[in-house]
């Protein structure tokens, strides 16, 4: 137990919701609205100091909870339903004074038994998914560290130093976290600007000229958000159901933005990852897909960073051997890993490494990182849109570490209107320039925000 070890006397939780400005199409299903979850915690150490945090998430249904035979909205009823049951038994679960990530890992092992009394309450029948009910979970997980870190009067990174957590990695993470400390492997990078990423689906225009007018002065086309931002780095969405056709739209999608950047005159290379969102009916769709993309044209497919979860989310139903594709190009699992056993399934079955998401837990994130480090393996942290002070804590954390990827923060593309203050607060993390979020100033005490 530590010294510094503080107790959950309090969790509340709010929403609202918002319209997309465009809809974002995904193998699931096309999401164009979206509730937001607003989350305090409020901790107490031993002296009866008290302390509160903030966290926010988009309960992405169609996300989180694709295959159902309950409708849209009574997926998002049952995911705010799980959100409220969090925040009535925080206080009972983190009873005992101890650090965040230890409560942190605790509740993420609780969480996912509450869809039995939410489906009672709400008379479905249906279990919510794992990575529903964490998604759930995830403001107050992220309010939890802010917390923490408010009542140290520190950073949330500073507070995973030895003198607030002195046992070492190996609790979770076996022999490979023998003798570590999470202090050695987040915290110490710190860094100024990361690449940002564009998203780019089948239904986007990619000139100016072919752009729908959406009413705002934001840009309403690839074009029209390069000569804006300067993005450099693309997140094209396929579904994964015809290679070949996706290889030449993936080959053309590439050969517009390089013309696009060369008639605003930018400079350098640019790169892109493909996510089929679990579209892949195995690993020999991959194979057609890289194929017939290096055939086509050896520059496009050259500059495809990585490939994220293109097949099911459910790692072990087929047990798929990732390792051949990943021979060739990176092949980071997203959905598919919601625990630790997960992420060192993955990896076994020849998968590169994780996709990250902070609306999984920061406390796991913070210990996927650190096996990642430990093992050697590389690791992206991308987005779910996440809305105004949880786009903020994922960019403080991708500043914290070593992500190959940079940080994927998407919400001003497609929910600016949940964001306006924030960005006005943090101008560097919303508003791109020369291709990169400016993050230096996520430094100060809590979770930077």
């Amino acid at each position: 137990m530590s010294a510094h070890g503080a107790r959950v006397v309090d969790a509340t939780v709010t929403f609202e919701d918002y319209p997309l400005r465009s809809p974002l199409v995904l193998t699931g299903g096309t999401i164009e609205e979206a509730t937001e979850a607003r989350c305090t915690v409020t901790v107490e150490d031993a002296r009866g100091h008290v302390a509160t945090g903030r966290g926010t998430v988009f309960l992405s249904a169609i996300w989180a909870w694709p295959q159902s035979e309950l409708g849209f909205l009574t997926r998002v009823d049952a995911m705010q339903q799980m959100c409220i049951e969090v925040a009535d038994r925080m206080p009972l679960w983190c009873a005992e004074p101890r650090h965040a990530l230890e409560h942190g890992m605790d509740v993420h092992e609780r969480v996912d038994a509450l869809s039995i009394p939410v489906g009672r309450r709400l008379f479905i029948t249906e279990r919510i998914p794992t990575l529903a009910a964490l998604v759930c979970w995830s403001p107050f997980d992220q309010a939890l560290h802010d917390a923490y870190g408010r009542l140290l009067g520190i950073s949330s990174y500073a507070a995973l130093g030895r003198e607030f957590l002195p046992n070492d990695l190996s609790a979770w993470l076996g022999e490979a976290g023998e003798g570590r400390y999470l202090d050695e492997l987040i915290y110490r990078r710190e860094r100024d600007a990361l690449d940002a990423w564009f998203v780019v689906g089948t239904n986007d225009a990619l000139r100016e000229a072919d752009a729908p007018d959406l009413g705002d002065d934001l840009p309403s086309s690839v074009e029209g958000w390069i000569a804006r931002c300067g993005y450099r780095c693309f997140k094209l969405k396929t579904k994964g159901a015809d290679p070949r056709a996706e290889a030449h739209w993936v080959a053309g999608v590439y050969r517009e933005i390089v013309a696009i950047r060369e008639d605003l005159g930018l400079t350098g290379a640019i790169c892109y990852e493909v996510d089929a969102n679990e579209g892949c009916a195995g690993p020999w769709v991959l194979a057609e897909f890289l194929d017939e993309l290096e055939a086509l044209d050896a520059e496009a497919y050259a500059a495809l960073d990585y490939l994220e979860q293109p097949t099911e989310r459910d790692l072990g139903a087929n047990r798929w051997d990732m390792a051949p594709i990943a021979a060739r190009k990176p092949v980071l699992a997203d959905e598919g890993i919601t625990s630790l056993e997960e992420l060192r399934l993955a990896v076994e079955l020849g998968w590169t490494g994780p996709a990250l998401k902070t609306c999984k837990g920061h406390s796991l994130a913070l210990l996927e990182i650190a096996w990642c480090e430990l093992t050697g393996r590389p690791y992206a942290l991308q987005d779910l849109t996440n809305p105004n002070i949880g786009a903020v804590h994922a960019a403080g954390l991708a500043a914290h570490c070593a992500t190959c990827n940079g940080v994927e923060l998407n919400v001003m593309q497609f929910v600016p209107a949940s964001s306006l203050c924030e960005a006005e607060q943090f101008p560097g993390v919303f508003e791109v320039r020369d291709g990169v979020h400016r993050v230096g100033g996520l430094r100060g005490v809590q979770l930077g925000y």
